[in-house]
């Protein structure tokens, strides 16, 4: 059995492909044919400067991935042949000993200091095959989904996982309540759709530029979600967004860039909860950005809450799938369209195409070989 692996050869380079023949399976393992990777932001950072996570070159990337289970391995009992399945980014560490990534672990993975995420550590799915080992598989986020469920569907549970853990850390804070998100890309379109499937009373959605402002408004918008620009006077409409309320509820900082962290933090009120969701990052680490807190009069006069989610656990991973599976994004098509599907053939393009400013999901189908 042979795998066709596109590989990332430096950062700033292009692909190449190479045929890899697979090992046989082994007790516990699962052979995967992989059908849709959709890009995240990480994969174009990692194409144009790489990231220190990734040690060795040329890379295995891509992590937003949907397969069919080809073949199981002795003792395998959760999965069978033909099924559909959708993986998380952040994996066990494979210690099957580890409090947070073991069998009798957390599951909180992004805590562990040996924590790896595929497309990073472990190889991603840039690749027509591959054979997951007995600890990802017994341990790992891999959720299966109904016979005939759509592909293209099941590649976004990782995204969709990482926008929920931002915004159930705290109890209460979307339903009935006014939302702000810092950012119009894929990752404010998620939490829109979960936002309103999650009850939001208001949903206010903020973005310098206005093709993919119109574009999401346009597609995803209903009668309690409205757009501002983000120019000089953003802090000022944004409050005047919220009335009757003085101020949001939950903000959440899907720009990664040092302003959508200064303008957040301008959006603070009382009891506002913000989610500092999109890191800065690139190939010289996390740069640092200061900011001064009053502990007394702003975390408990003002009872605000100032959290950060990056990555996804279980928790995530099983909301996802429920909203998935459960028809509760029923617009979740349209963040992809003709000029955002791309071959395997084709991946730097589909990441150069993730990287324009109107676009949201760019997803590679690997049945177009």
């Amino acid at each position: 059995m042979f795998s066709t692996s596109y590989l990332l050869d430096k950062p700033g380079g292009t692909f190449r492909t190479e045929r890899i023949e697979l090992p046989s399976l082994k007790r516990g393992e699962i052979l995967l044919r992989t059908r849709r990777v959709s890009v995240c932001q990480s994969d174009v950072v990692i194409q144009r400067v790489g990231l220190p996570r990734i040690k060795s070159w040329p890379a295995v990337i891509l992590h937003e991935v949907s397969a069919t289970v080809e073949a199981v391995g002795e003792g395998v009992t959760k999965f069978e042949t033909g099924d559909l399945v959708g993986i998380g980014c952040d994996i066990p560490c494979g210690d099957r000993a580890c409090i947070y990534c073991g069998d009798e672990g957390t599951g909180d993975w992004t805590c562990c200091p040996n924590t790896q995420a595929t497309g990073h550590e472990f190889a991603g799915f840039a690749r027509t095959h591959a054979v997951l080992p007995d600890w990802f598989v017994e341990l790992g986020p891999i959720m299966k989904f109904p016979k005939g469920f759509d592909p293209d569907h099941a590649c976004q549970l990782e995204p969709l996982a990482c926008c929920l853990e931002g915004m159930t850390r705290v109890n209460n804070c979307i339903a009935n309540r006014v939302v702000v998100l810092i950012g119009a890309g894929s990752q404010s379109t998620y939490a829109l759709q979960c936002a309103q499937a999650m009850g939001a009373g208001k949903i206010i959605l903020v973005n310098r530029g206005a093709e993919r402002l119109e574009r999401v408004l346009r597609d995803f918008g209903d009668e309690r979600v409205v757009g501002v620009r983000w120019d000089e006077n953003v802090v000022e409409r944004v409050f005047s967004e919220c009335r009757p309320f003085n101020e949001p509820h939950f903000v959440m900082m899907n720009a990664p860039a040092r302003e959508g962290y200064e303008l957040s933090v301008k959006l603070l009120g009382y009891g506002t909860v913000l989610d500092a969701h999109a890191g800065v990052k690139g190939a010289g680490g996390k740069p640092r950005i200061a900011h001064e807190v009053d502990l007394n009069n702003d975390i408990h006069y003002k009872l605000q809450c100032l959290q950060a989610t990056h990555g996804s656990s279980m928790h995530g991973i099983r909301m996802a799938h429920e909203l998935l599976v459960g028809g509760k994004l029923p617009k979740l098509g349209l963040m992809t369209n003709a000029s955002e599907r791309f071959g395997p053939d084709q991946i730097l393009e589909a990441i150069k195409r993730a990287d324009d400013k109107d676009s949201l999901k760019v997803i590679v189908n690997f049945d177009n070989l």
